[in-house]
């Protein structure tokens, strides 16, 4: 069962245009749930509650000849079931709940594990009320944001997380984000594996390039020759990331004040360095697979074999990028590790939340939305 929290859009306008499915739907529920109320002559003598039911069964008219035919069955049969006499002792089966009108969202923000999500909440300034949730419990948090290259119109920015590592587990979660609220982008964000000598702990790679290194074939029985695919950003210049430079910003300041806050039991070791991280944006290419590397030699050889510029590696990127489709997409990735046996647990949650706070601040001084007028 959906669960729905007040939110008001701060443009009415985006609410999208309710189909004909849903709004038969509505109409069915509300024949069944104000049926006896419209009965009793305590509440209508006048007979107004014939008049409203009157009204809804036209409506329902208007609307049903669009429905697929097997549903337009079912529903037709549950209008008819609602003129029967009530009976308290068997409540009516399938009764359709009412259905929830759509937001439409400016950018949608991609998570996996759980102190990605946390770190998201947390920089978004969102404090974990749920604003949606799935039939199978994937959960929606909704925020603004202002953006400099659009002031007149807050962006509504929707944060979710997969729940589960990997290409193929990142997809339905997308999937869902992506029908639910039409996000005109979306953004893979959390942490990765660095590539030793080119990042730090804590350091941002931003990325619209992705390699994805595990296909393949077998030239001989003993003879792999890989075939890695590679998936680009649709925009030569990023939505704005080709000129977005967060030391022009407030970044460093935030990221200061967010350090300072946190609490002693999520201060890592080593502590992030002064000067904040550093954040990779250009030649940036995120290494994705089906593995975890941990063998510290996979990462250094996936650069020399493929791309001198890959600086990091997940294992969401392809099939989030897959997922997405034709939509807008970048991924912000906090550095947690190097890729071999050394971990950084305590990194986890820091390095997310740098991620976070650099499209935080990506989103409001750097993010171009579509339609935008530089005139």
């Amino acid at each position: 069962m959906t669960e729905r929290h007040d939110y008001v859009p701060s443009d009415p306008g985006r609410w999208s245009e309710e189909s004909a499915e849903d709004a038969c739907r509505t109409l069915v529920h509300l024949l069944h749930a104000r049926r006896e109320q419209w009965e009793s002559e305590d509440v209508t003598p006048d007979g107004t509650g014939d008049m409203k039911r009157s009204l809804l069964m036209a409506d329902y008219a208007s609307k049903a000849p669009r429905l697929p035919e097997e549903y337009k069955a079912l529903l037709d049969r549950m209008v008819v079931e609602g003129f029967l006499p009530a009976d308290p002792s068997a409540p009516l089966r399938r009764m359709p709940a009412p259905v929830a009108e759509k937001v439409r969202a400016d950018v949608g923000v991609v998570t996996v594990i759980r102190e990605e999500l946390d770190a998201a909440l947390a920089v978004f300034g969102l404090d974990g009320t749920v604003f949606e949730t799935s039939e199978d419990g994937q959960r929606f948090y909704v925020t603004e944001i202002a953006n400099g290259n659009q002031p007149a119109r807050r962006l509504t920015v929707v944060v979710t997380a997969a729940g589960q590592a990997g290409q193929v587990r990142v997809g339905r979660p997308v999937h869902a984000l992506v029908e639910r609220f039409a996000p005109q982008a979306v953004f893979l964000l959390g942490t990765a594996a660095g590539v030793r000598g080119k990042v730090e702990l804590g350091d941002v790679v931003v990325s619209d390039r992705v390699l994805y290194y595990e296909p393949g074939r077998y030239a001989e029985p003993d003879v792999w020759q890989p075939r890695p695919e590679t998936e680009h950003g649709r925009h030569p210049f990023g939505y704005g990331l080709f000129y977005y430079d967060p030391r022009r910003s407030d970044f460093p300041a935030r990221v200061a004040d967010f350090v300072s806050c946190l609490p002693a039991h999520l201060r890592p070791d080593p502590p992030p360095p002064a000067h904040g991280p550093e954040v990779h944006t250009a030649h940036a290419t995120i290494a994705t697979g089906e593995q975890v590397l941990r063998d510290g030699m996979s990462l250094p050889q996936l650069r020399e074999r493929h791309d001198e510029t890959i600086r990091a590696a997940d294992m969401e990127s392809y099939g989030f990028v897959k997922a997405v489709g034709d939509r807008r997409w970048l991924i912000f990735r906090g550095i947690s590790d190097f890729g071999d046996s050394h971990q950084f647990p305590e990194w986890k949650f820091l390095s997310s939340a740098f991620a976070a706070l650099c499209l935080q601040d990506f989103l409001r001084t750097g993010y171009e939305p579509p339609g935008m007028n530089r005139l």
